[in-house]
């Protein structure tokens, strides 16, 4: 499989965790030393992002990635973006569109993720 195929695949399973609150998947996904940029600003480091997970308190209802862009930046580190485009649950039900980076790291063999950053489309 190519190394691109493999990330595109890595993030829609990220994205999948993401709608169903899977901080076991994301526990292996992440990096030690993992930070996430939201939309709003937010800076959160590995054990914020897992305690969100294991809140499980996400209204996604769908998550379809498109437009992706996979850039080797060496033989083991990857950058990835796409465009993604999220249904909420509401109160009340809503559609927006994020682009989504995702800088990658492979350690022991596994593709983890460094840097995910979202930010609203315009």
């Amino acid at each position: 499989m190519s190394v691109d195929k493999e990330i595109i695949e890595l993030t829609e399973k990220a994205w999948e965790a993401n709608r169903n609150g899977d901080a076991a998947f994301y526990d292996n996904y992440l990096a030690d030393d993992v930070i996430s940029v939201s939309p709003w600003g937010v800076m959160t480091d590995r054990p914020a992002i897992l305690k969100i997970f294991e809140a499980n308190n996400n209204p996604y209802t769908r998550t379809d990635q498109s437009d992706h862009h996979v850039i080797r930046l060496s033989d083991d580190v990857v950058l990835h973006s796409s465009t993604i485009e999220i249904d909420s649950a509401g109160p009340p039900p809503r559609t927006t569109r994020m682009l989504a980076t995702t800088v990658m790291v492979r350690r022991d063999g596994q593709w983890k993720a460094s840097l995910f950053q979202v930010t609203p489309a315009a």
